[in-house]
């Protein structure tokens, strides 16, 4: 399912209500509303143009073509522009501060959104604005960035930023750059069912807590030094997946069906909480960018058609593990020999090639080998080399990768 985030209007209009008890001290009682405040007229709005300041939530809907909030400042309060589907542009370009929020949804002939001024507000929610080419602002603050069903083309207006919440970009199918200067990420990264040719760059973030990308065209994090929890790349059409200051993730690292990739490198990592799960990479031969991996937190699970997996400093694998490939060149001798001392902790160990087969239940220590399918080793009993292949061509792909996975724990 395609992710999408986003309030519906009337959402919108009913948090809106949930209004905070704003300071009023100093402002006109004209700037200021305890309840919600709503305009559906250019001359609503101009009503506002005396104020420095508005203290209060702002709803803009209605038949409003074009529409603009002149001379405010600073609002201590949410802005709302919602379900006004015949509104071509906003600007609110002297705008400097949004205490909570800034809502844009359901505008689907908005082209230009301008707040050419705006420099800090908590979160922004850009939600189904179809024909929206344009934004402007000069962000320097703000917590919490999602961007959705826009027919943006560029990500524009966020490098003053150092660090966010919550960054997500999801469904903008004409988009083809995202180019961010931030440093931190503290709870998610997400760049999602965009344009195919979404270029992706991320050169100064350091950490980050979580990141997944799907559907890009490139990525690219040179300084990445650290993600707290998973990162995953899912169906992606890059030719490279590249991490050279990378040294620790905390849980799952996840390379799955990015059918263009040839080239991985994680050459500094040497730590993974989680899983390590590399599958499905159809162009993607050689697996040799996990040289200084030390210790996998949980499952391994590599399945594709490689000839090569480099793990030479690998110790230690909490979990199981289920390495296969359709490749002959691939030998599982390494790997057999760490689950020979006790590296591999988990219930299961599996290793096949297109040339033999090993089983090997790591609860009882039994073992079975045969020749001419693929070498592997499991927890209960020996399997055939077709037994996998089957059962996964009749499931979802990553239904089975997460089954497997599971297992593995």
């Amino acid at each position: 399912m395609q992710y999408k985030t986003g309030l519906s209007s009337a959402a919108l209009l009913a948090a809106a209500v949930s209004a905070q008890s704003n300071s009023s001290n100093n402002v006109p009682s004209s700037c200021s509303f305890s309840a919600v405040a709503t305009a559906t007229s250019q001359a609503d709005l101009d009503r506002y143009s005396q104020c420095r300041k508005l203290v209060g939530d702002l709803v803009v809907t209605g038949e409003l073509g074009s529409a603009s909030l002149a001379n405010v400042q600073e609002l201590d309060g949410s802005l709302t522009i919602a379900g006004a589907t015949k509104m071509v542009n906003f600007a609110a370009d002297s705008l400097k501060s949004i205490s909570n929020q800034l809502n844009l949804t359901g505008l689907t002939v908005l082209e230009t959104a301008s707040f050419g001024s705006l420099e800090k507000v908590k979160s922004i929610d850009l939600t189904t604005l179809p024909a929206l080419t344009s934004l402007v602002t000069k962000l320097q603050t703000a917590d919490n960035i999602i961007i959705a069903d826009t027919g943006l083309e560029s990500i524009e207006g966020f490098e003053a930023l150092d660090t966010v919440q919550i960054f997500n970009v999801n469904n903008n199918r004409g988009l083809s750059v995202v180019n961010s200067k931030l440093k931190s990420v503290t709870n998610a990264l997400e760049v999602l069912y965009n344009g195919k040719d979404a270029q992706v760059t991320f050169d100064n973030l350091i950490w980050s807590n979580n990141i997944t990308l799907r559907d890009v065209s490139s990525a690219s994090f040179k300084n990445l030094e650290k993600v707290n929890s998973s990162l995953g790349f899912f169906s992606n059409d890059v030719d490279n997946i590249r991490f050279p200051k990378l040294t620790n993730v905390g849980g799952s690292l996840s390379i799955v069906e990015n059918n263009k990739l040839t080239d991985v490198n994680f050459s500094n990592l040497t730590n993974i909480g989680g899983a390590l799960v590399v599958a499905n990479n159809t162009a993607l031969r050689q697996i040799k960018g996990f040289n200084n991996l030390q210790t996998i937190g949980s499952a391994l699970v590599v399945r594709g058609d490689f000839g090569r997996l480099d793990l030479e400093k690998l110790k230690t694998i909490r979990g199981g593990a289920d390495v296969q490939t359709t490749s002959a060149n691939y030998t599982c001798d390494s790997l057999a020999d760490l689950q020979k001392s006790g590296g591999i902790q988990g219930d299961k160990f599996v290793c096949k090639n297109g040339a033999s087969s090993t089983s090997v239940s790591l609860g009882t220590a039994t073992s079975a080998t045969a020749s001419g399918s693929s070498r592997s080793s499991s927890s209960s009993r020996s399997s055939s080399s077709n037994a996998a292949p089957d059962s996964l061509a009749n499931a979802s792909f990553m239904g089975a990768i997460a089954a497997v996975a599971l297992a593995l724990l």
